[in-house]
């Protein structure tokens, strides 16, 4: 027995549903459903039955979420009483995440510090590329990782073997859009594809030597000029660039409000009508199988908020 299973038991108890549970622990379900098989095993006991409307506990299953609650209780009391601030560094929990240079993380950061400022909180925040991201996660040095896949992307991109190391959800989609400055031809457009802006410089901001691989970005099969490629790997860079240049830059939803340069213009990227239109995922990866802290929690559960009134908000749009 594990006090994680015994966390895993009374979250299921209090969702009423494995798969609910299973969301907001920010593990798979099957992962979640095999761990309450095999503590039900190892103590000989069936704690939950299964019901049309999700799960009940059995009368077994109450008195063992009761005394369940009470070990958890008493190892946070232990751990609060006598943990050795040497083996913590006198912090009480951490966050640690690992993204692209994408505008929504800043305030999220500050919300959790806001909503955190009577506690010792570690914070970090690496700003990185998408395949740097998911090797921090995977050696640990940091918990969470946020990134974005394209529909472009080599097929391969993440769904290697690596990826059974990790849980990935998908916190939002979006169409691409394209950045450019006043000396782009289609500056005055409202949208264009990339059959229009192939004669044009491309920027690529990624910050790994994979971008710079005709793998990840899909560059032949966009019509890309490949002798005007440029890669940078700071929003700065690019922002200078385009603001003095007839250069083009696709770049995710989310990463356009780090762009402070007025001169500069969004557009959506439309293909044409025998083309595929580009779709972004936004994805939140963590190292399979293992917990997260209440801090690590709580930064989850925001992005969750956010990115749900987000798909609201576009629905009321699409609807009104």
């Amino acid at each position: 027995m594990q006090l994680q299973q015994l966390e895993y038991i009374v979250k299921i108890s209090e969702c009423g549903s494995i798969t609910k549970a299973a969301e907001q622990l920010f593990i798979s379900q099957p992962s979640l459903t095999k761990s309450i098989s095999h503590l039900e095993k190892e103590y000989g006991v069936q704690i939950f039955v299964r019901k049309p409307r999700g799960i009940e506990l059995t009368d077994d299953g109450k008195d063992f979420v009761h005394y369940a609650k009470g070990v958890l209780t008493a190892s946070q009391v232990l751990k609060q009483r006598f943990s050795s601030l040497a083996e913590t560094d006198g912090w009480e929990s951490r966050l640690f995440v690992g993204a692209q240079q994408l505008d929504f993380v800043y305030q999220m950061f500050l919300e959790i510090y806001e909503q955190n400022k009577d506690k010792n909180i570690h914070y970090n925040l690496v700003e990185t590329d998408r395949n740097s991201v998911i090797e921090q996660v995977l050696n640990g040095a940091v918990d969470l990782g946020i990134f974005v896949r394209s529909s472009a992307d080599d097929k391969t991109f993440l769904w290697h073997t690596e990826a059974k190391k990790l849980d990935i959800q998908v916190l939002s989609r979006a169409t691409v859009y394209a950045c450019a400055g006043p000396k782009a031809p289609f500056y005055e457009k409202d949208c264009i594809s990339t059959r229009e802006a192939e004669n044009s410089t491309c920027i690529v901001l990624d910050m790994g030597s994979r971008a710079k691989e005709d793998k990840c970005f899909g560059l032949t099969q966009h019509h890309f000029n490949l002798n005007r490629v440029v890669f940078f790997n700071t929003i700065s860079a690019c922002e200078s660039f385009l603001a003095e240049t007839d250069a083009v830059l696709f770049v995710a939803k989310w990463a356009i409000g780090c762009f402070k340069n007025p001169a500069l213009r969004f557009f959506p990227v439309v293909e044409s009508k025998n083309e595929l239109n580009t779709v972004n995922e936004l994805l939140l990866v963590k190292r399979a199988g293992e917990p997260i802290d209440a801090t690590e929690q709580q930064f989850i559960q925001l992005l969750e908020r956010y990115f749900s009134v987000e798909r609201d908000c576009i629905k009321t749009t699409l609807n009104g």
